[in-house]
C-alpha cells in the first residue's frame, strides 16, 4: 500500500512539474514600462590600460561605441622600497618626480591625446595600497592584503600626490575610485568602517591640495550583494554626502546568475541613495558556463576555442548591459577595451591582435539604439521568467524597446508602454543571436504594434532592439 501511495504521489508531482515547465516554455512575458518618473542614462564607457599596441583600433572601437567616458587605472613607478610611513603629499610627490622617465611620460601623453580627441570624460581608479601600509595574511602564493588602519591617511596622501601628478600630465579626472573592490581579496581589503574613514580623509586631502573638482565614486565593491554594508556605514556617519556617484562592479557569476543586474541590491538602498547617480564602473560576464563544453576556455584564461570569442558570450554581455540600464544604472563601464599583452584574461572587446570580438558588435548595437542622456522607463514584469533582460528608453529619435532572452526556449514578449506618446510604427529593428557575429535586421512585419502595446516572438539566446516612432 505504501509503495502504491508513494508511486502515485511521485507521478502526481511529476505531472504537476511537467505542466509548470511546459507552461513556462510557452508562456508570455508581460512587461510594463512607465515613463511617469524616468531615470536618466548618461552613457557607456570602457576600461582602458594606458599603454596599447593598437591605438587606432581602440580609438575606432570607442567611436563606434559612442563612449562618453574612459576608466583608467593610474599609478607611477614609485616602488614600495621608496615609500615610508607618514609621508606628506609633498614628500610622495617628490618621490614620484624622482622616478619619472621618458617611457612613462610618452604613454601618459598618448593617453591624454586619445582622451582629448575622443572628447571623453576621464575617471581614474587606484588598484591597491602600497604593501608597507597593509597587513598581509596567507602564504606567498595565496596571500591577501588588508589596509592597516593606522595608515589610512598615508594612503589618502598617496592618492592625492598621484592625482597632482596626473594633473601635471593633463590627466586630471572628473571622478576617482579610491580603491578597487575594497570587499575583495583580489586587491586591498577595507572594512566598511575603514572605507568610510578613507573617504573622509581623501576628501579633506583633495580639498586642501586644490583638487576640490575631483569627485569620488564609491564604494566600488566587487558585487552588488556587498554594497549595502558599505553604504550603511556611510549613511550613519553622513559621509555618503562626500560621494559624487554610488558605484559598484557587476559580473555574472554562479552566485548571481545572468542577467544579474541589480539582483541583491536592496530596494530600500536605491530609494534612499541620496539621489546619487549609480555608476557601474565594471561589468562583464564571468558565468561558469564559459568554462564548460563546447568551449575549451573562458574569459578568465586565454586559449583556443575561447567562449569570450563567441557570439553566445556577446549575447550575455549585451543582456547584462540592457538589464543594468533597465534596473536604473545611470552609467556603465565595460571591462575591458582590449586584451593586453601582460595579462592572461580574455575579457577585452579587442583581442591581442587588435581584432574585434563579437561582444564589440553587440555593444555597438546597444550604443546605437540607447544613446547618452536618454530617459529610462521604470518597469514591472507582470509574469516573471528567469533569463530575460529588458529596458525601454526615450530619446529625441523616439522610443526604444530592448529585450534579450538568455533561456533555451523561445518566448513571446507582450509589452505595454505608459505615459509616453504611442508610437505609430517600428522604424528600425535589429537582432543579435548566439549564431552570428553581427546584428541582423528584424522585419517590421514580425512585430505587432497596437498603440501602447507591442508583441513579438523572442527566440532563445537572442537580443532584439526596436526603435518605435
Amino acid at each position: 500500500m505504501n509503495d502504491v501511495v508513494s508511486f502515485a504521489r511521485s507521478a502526481g508531482i511529476a505531472a504537476i512539474l511537467t505542466c509548470i515547465l511546459t507552461s513556462q516554455a510557452v508562456a508570455d512575458d508581460n512587461l510594463v514600462f512607465d515613463f511617469g518618473s524616468p531615470q536618466k542614462f548618461s552613457g557607456m564607457g570602457v576600461q582602458l590600460w594606458p599603454a596599447t599596441s593598437h591605438l587606432a583600433e581602440r580609438d575606432a572601437l570607442m567611436r563606434d561605441l559612442h563612449c562618453k567616458f574612459a576608466r583608467v587605472g593610474f599609478t607611477s613607478k614609485v616602488t614600495d622600497e621608496q615609500i615610508k610611513n607618514h609621508m606628506s603629499v609633498a614628500e610622495i610627490s617628490s618621490a614620484i618626480n624622482r622616478v619619472v622617465d621618458a617611457d612613462e611620460t610618452t604613454v601618459y601623453s598618448q593617453l591624454h591625446d586619445e582622451i582629448n580627441q575622443l572628447h571623453l570624460k576621464l575617471d581614474l581608479v587606484f588598484w591597491e595600497v602600497p604593501q608597507i601600509w597593509c597587513i598581509t595574511s596567507g602564504d606567498s602564493e595565496f596571500s591577501h592584503a588588508r589596509i592597516n588602519p593606522d595608515h589610512i591617511q598615508d594612503y589618502a596622501n598617496w592618492i592625492v600626490a598621484h592625482l597632482l601628478y596626473a594633473k601635471r600630465l593633463r590627466l586630471l579626472p572628473g571622478t576617482v575610485e579610491l580603491i578597487s573592490e575594497p570587499d575583495s581579496a583580489a586587491g586591498t581589503q577595507f572594512s566598511p568602517e575603514q572605507y568610510d574613514a578613507l573617504v573622509f580623509a581623501a576628501r579633506a586631502t583633495l580639498d586642501r591640495n586644490g583638487l576640490a573638482s575631483v569627485g569620488i565614486d564609491g564604494p566600488g565593491v566587487a558585487s552588488a550583494s556587498t554594497v549595502e554594508a558599505y553604504t550603511q556605514v556611510l549613511e550613519r556617519t553622513g559621509h555618503i554626502s562626500l560621494l559624487t556617484q554610488l558605484s559598484w562592479h557587476d559580473r555574472d557569476t554562479v552566485r548571481r546568475p545572468e542577467p544579474a543586474g541589480f539582483t541583491g541590491v536592496p530596494v530600500g538602498l536605491l530609494a534612499k541613495a541620496h539621489q546619487l547617480p549609480i555608476a557601474i564602473t565594471e561589468f562583464t560576464s564571468e558565468s561558469p558556463q564559459w568554462e564548460r563544453p563546447p568551449y575549451d576556455s573562458g574569459p578568465r584564461n586565454r586559449g583556443d576555442n575561447n567562449a569570450a570569442d563567441s557570439p553566445d558570450f556577446a549575447v550575455s554581455v549585451l543582456a547584462e548591459a540592457i538589464k543594468l540600464v533597465g534596473d536604473g544604472a545611470n552609467s556603465l563601464s565595460y571591462w575591458q577595451a582590449e586584451d593586453p599583452a601582460w595579462t592572461q584574461d580574455a575579457f577585452g572587446l579587442l583581442n591581442e591582435e587588435g581584432q574585434r570580438k563579437p561582444a564589440a558588435a553587440a555593444l555597438q548595437m546597444f550604443s546605437e539604439f540607447i544613446p547618452p542622456k536618454c530617459d529610462v522607463a521604470s518597469q514591472k514584469q507582470v509574469t516573471f521568467t528567469f533569463g530575460l533582460a529588458s529596458a525601454c528608453v526615450r530619446s529625441e529619435r523616439g522610443l526604444v524597446l530592448a529585450t534579450v532572452n538568455l533561456s533555451q526556449e523561445s518566448r513571446k514578449i507582450e509589452a505595454r508602454i505608459l505615459n509616453a506618446e504611442s508610437p505609430a510604427k517600428v522604424a528600425l529593428g535589429r537582432r543579435f543571436d548566439s549564431h552570428g557575429a553581427t546584428p541582423q535586421v528584424v522585419p517590421a512585419s514580425t512585430i505587432t504594434l497596437d498603440g501602447q502595446n507591442i508583441s513579438f516572438d523572442l527566440p532563445a539566446r537572442t537580443a532584439v532592439i526596436l526603435e518605435l516612432r
